[in-house]
C-alpha cells in the first residue's frame, strides 16, 4: 500500500494505518521522505523530535533511513496506540513533528491527563486506563482498559471531556452499563472532588467478572441514555492476549489481510485463506463472527470452497464491508480473536483497511 501523505507550503503531512508489529518501527513513506527530510540531515544519526496533544511532553525518537525505531516504541506505548489506530504525523521544523491519533472509528483520540489517587497505605499513580474516541460534535464514547487496579478498586475513572461533555459531572447517582446484548448491571457514578474526577464503582467488578472481561481488555463504552439515570453501552472489546487459547499461533498468524475484488462483489464470494485457518487451528469451523468498527457482531457460515482447504464466508462479509465503507478494490486487515469459555468462540474484528 502506498501510504497517503499530503502537504501545504508550510506543514506537509502524512498518515499511516497501525499494522501488527507498529510497535516495534515506523516507516516514513518513501515520497514524503524524499520530498522533505532526504538530504537535509545526517540521515545515519538522526534524532527526531515527536509532539502530540496528549501533554507538553516531547519525544525523542531514532531515525534510521525511514524508519523511526529506538524511542518510537515508548511514544507509542506512552499514547495507548494499538492496531487499527491510524497517527497523522504534521511537520512542524527539519526533524519536528506534530502526532495526531485516530481511533479505528476514525474519530480523533482525545486523551485524559494521568492523575494522582488516594491510597490507604501511600500514593500511587492512576495509569491512563480511559481514552476518548470522538469529535468536537460528539463526545459519546470513551475507550477503557481494565486492570487489576481498577477492579481491586472496584472503580473506574471516567475521561474529563467524556464527563463534561455530557454533563456528568459534580453528580451522584445509579448509572446503567449494558453488555452487547443489552443486558443490564446496575452501577453507582460519583464524583472526586479533589481531583475533578467522575467515577463509576460498586459494580465495575461484577460487570467485569460476569462479562468475562480481564486485566488489559479494551472496553469501548457509547453513551447511550442521559437522564437522571444515564446508560452507557458497551459497544465492543478487544481481548486480552493471554487469553487466548491457542498459545502456540504467533500474534502474527491472528491477522489477516483481505481485498474486496469485482470477482468476490459478482460472484458474491469471499474465502480465509487455508493457510489462516490450519496456522490458527480453525480448519474445522462451520462458522465465525465478523465483527464491525462499531463492535456490530454478525454470524455467518463457513464452507469449504475448494480442495486446497480454503473455506467461503457466507452473506455476513457483505455487510461487514458496507459497515466499514470498505469499497471494490480495497484491502482491509481482520484480527482472530477466541474467546476462552466451555465451547472457543472465533471472532473476525474489523482493524483498518489499507
Amino acid at each position: 500500500m502506498a501510504n497517503a501523505s499530503a502537504s501545504s507550503p508550510t506543514n506537509p503531512h502524512f498518515f499511516k494505518p497501525l499494522l501488527p508489529s507498529f510497535q516495534s518501527h515506523l516507516n516514513i513513506p518513501m515520497t514524503f521522505f524524499s520530498k522533505h527530510i532526504r538530504g537535509t540531515t545526517n540521515e545515519d544519526n538522526a534524532v527526531v523530535t515527536l509532539t502530540s496533544d496528549a501533554s507538553d511532553k516531547t519525544w525523542e525518537v531514532k531515525m534510521d533511513g525511514r524508519r523511526l525505531t529506538r524511542g518510537w516504541q515508548n511514544f507509542a506505548n506512552g499514547h495507548g496506540l494499538r492496531v487499527g489506530d491510524i497517527v497523522i504525523f504534521r511537520r512542524d521544523g527539519d526533524l519536528l513533528f506534530h502526532v495526531t491519533s485516530f481511533g479505528p472509528s476514525c474519530c480523533q483520540i482525545l486523551y485524559d491527563d494521568v492523575i494522582q489517587v488516594f491510597s490507604d497505605s501511600d500514593s500511587e499513580k492512576y495509569h491512563q486506563d480511559t481514552r476518548e474516541e470522538g469529535s468536537p460534535s460528539d463526545n459519546s464514547c470513551f475507550v477503557a482498559r481494565v486492570t487489576a487496579s481498577n477492579l481491586s478498586r472496584d472503580m473506574l475513572f471516567l475521561p474529563r471531556g467524556f464527563s463534561r461533555s455530557n454533563g456528568l459531572t459534580n453528580r451522584k447517582c445509579e448509572i446503567i452499563l449494558l453488555n452487547e446484548d443489552g443486558k443490564p448491571w446496575k452501577v453507582f457514578m460519583s464524583y472526586h472532588k479533589t481531583h475533578g474526577r467522575v467515577y463509576i464503582r460498586t459494580g465495575w467488578r461484577r460487570f467485569c467478572r460476569q462479562n468475562r472481561r480481564r486485566s488489559n481488555d479494551l472496553l469501548t463504552f457509547k453513551l447511550v441514555e442521559t437522564g437522571t439515570k444515564p446508560v452507557l453501552q458497551l459497544c465492543s472489546s478487544v481481548y486480552n492476549r493471554d487469553c487466548l487459547r491457542d498459545s502456540s499461533s504467533t500474534s502474527q498468524d491472528r491477522f489477516l489481510t483481505l481485498t474486496l475484488t469485482p470477482y468476490s462483489i459478482r460472484k458474491s464470494k469471499l474465502c480465509l485463506p487455508a493457510a489462516f485457518l490450519k496456522s490458527n487451528g480453525i480448519t474445522n469451523a462451520r462458522k465465525i463472527i465478523l465483527v464491525d468498527r462499531y463492535g456490530i457482531k454478525r454470524t455467518t457460515s463457513l464452507k469449504p470452497d475448494n480442495n486446497n482447504g480454503a473455506m467461503r464466508m457466507g452473506k455476513g462479509w457483505r455487510e461487514l464491508c458496507k459497515a466499514n465503507g470498505v469499497k471494490a478494490g480495497e484491502s482491509f486487515t481482520l484480527e482472530l480473536i477466541k474467546e476462552e469459555g466451555e465451547t472457543a468462540t472465533h471472532l473476525l474484528k474489523f482493524c483498518t483497511k489499507v
